[in-house]
């Protein structure tokens, strides 16, 4: 590090170092003196009226109102930035004709300036992938933290935010070069540090699955699709992208490749006997088992049903938006209901946040019907409250013999 250059964090905590001091804004929470600091120092190039630092800290309040609170403001982050400058001349702040200026302007390093020089020297035009990589690599190692995450004043947000993007786009472009050069292990855990800062991209989700899955870690991997698609449900209201349920196939395939006995074979497929009820599983494998179904009708002439199961809620004759933890709670009981209701032999697995579908074979259209309409009366009774309502559709599975 250069001497007598002053090192700004803001990436994470916000921190100012100069020479071998250090002062924090955890060591003092006051809001507004490192507000206003950060502020300063993030328009380091240019001067500030103090009116715009009114506007600032005390929002509506005028500069003529706040010129003594200003003055005090003053005074308490000098307080703080003293200790670095003991026994020196250093004076980092000017105050002269209602104009705050950042006296080091040209002696300041800030992490979130070398970040995106960082990526921009990486994204430039004839960077080689080498390059890229490992300057991908140091700008992630960088990134500690979002913008000023403390800091909730308006003028953050923006930066903030381009900022948190660009991050989340790096670490998604570096982990798929980690894909690209067989390096597993980094990539899982490039992804699993990105995930303590950002828990609602899809695309950290369909790595940190992928990557377990090829460390080799794939019933680990398997484990985290089906929390994955708890959270889609539970917290976003969506069901998992086609790439996540791609993905989802390629590993239960993957578990089943190694060569057993069939003994062991039959014992891993039997399913225990405390399993009472219909057979609940994910969409993907209800779908292979509805098209192993539709074929087995097509060529005995059997009859099958698929009934979709729809929770709604009418205000007034008109359909309402849906509260996602509200409806998860009725689907929940609802799962309970078609556990309890249905045979053995049936098949439902949960298609959106408020529907399953279910799969009745060997039924006629009376019996499919009459299934439907006790799911409905069971959910009634233990869910006597009007304010969601369920419906059920029915349709027959086609079993006209292709051309």
């Amino acid at each position: 590090m250069a001497e007598n250059t002053i090192y700004i964090t803001t990436l994470g905590d916000f921190s100012i170092k100069y020479n071998t001091l250090t002062v924090s804004d955890s060591i003092n929470r006051a809001y507004k003196p490192w507000n206003f600091l950060a502020y300063l120092i993030v328009n380091k190039d240019r001067e500030i009226p103090s009116g715009e630092i009114s506007a600032l800290v005390w929002d509506e309040k005028s500069e003529t109102t706040t010129r003594g609170s200003i003055k005090v403001l003053l005074h308490r982050v000098r307080s703080f930035l003293a200790p670095l400058g003991e026994g020196t001349d250093f004076n980092p702040i000017t105050f002269k004709k209602g104009v705050f200026t950042w006296n080091y302007a040209n002696h300041t390093v800030m992490d979130y300036e070398r970040f995106e020089e960082i990526l921009r020297e990486a994204d430039a035009k004839g960077t080689s992938e080498f390059t890229r990589f490992n300057l991908y690599q140091e700008a992630i190692s960088l990134y500690k933290g979002d913008f000023l995450n403390t800091n909730r004043s308006t003028w953050t947000s923006t930066i903030r935010d381009r900022l948190h993007s660009s991050y989340v786009n790096t670490v998604c472009a570096f982990i798929q070069m980690c894909y690209d050069k067989k390096k597993y292990q980094l990539a899982l855990s490039t992804c699993e540090r990105a995930m303590y800062l950002e828990k609602n991209d899809e695309r950290l989700y369909y790595h940190l699955i992928k990557s377990l899955y090829l460390i080799g870690a794939r019933r680990e991997a398997l484990e985290k699709y089906y929390e994955t698609t708890g959270v889609f449900y539970k917290e976003f209201g969506i069901t998992p992208s086609d790439d996540i349920k791609l993905l989802y196939r390629e590993i239960t395939k993957a578990l089943n490749v190694t060569e057993k006995s069939i003994e062991l074979v039959q014992s891993e497929l039997r399913e225990s006997l405390g399993n009472t009820g219909a057979f609940f599983c994910e969409y993907e494998i209800f779908k292979d088992i509805y098209q192993l179904t539709e074929r087995g009708c097509k060529r005995s002439g059997e009859t099958a049903y698929l009934c979709l199961l729809t929770l709604f809620s009418e205000i007034d004759g008109h359909l309402t938006p849906p509260d996602i933890k509200h409806y998860n709670r009725r689907m929940d009981q609802l799962k309970l209901v078609v556990q309890d209701t249905l045979r053995r032999r049936d098949v439902y697995a949960r298609y959106s946040l408020t529907q399953f579908i279910v799969l009745l074979s060997d039924v006629t259209m009376e019996n499919a019907s009459l299934i439907t309409e006790r799911i409905i009366k069971s959910y009634k009774r233990i869910h006597p409250v009007k304010d969601v309502k369920l419906d059920a559709k029915i349709s027959a599975i086609d079993v006209s013999i292709d051309s």
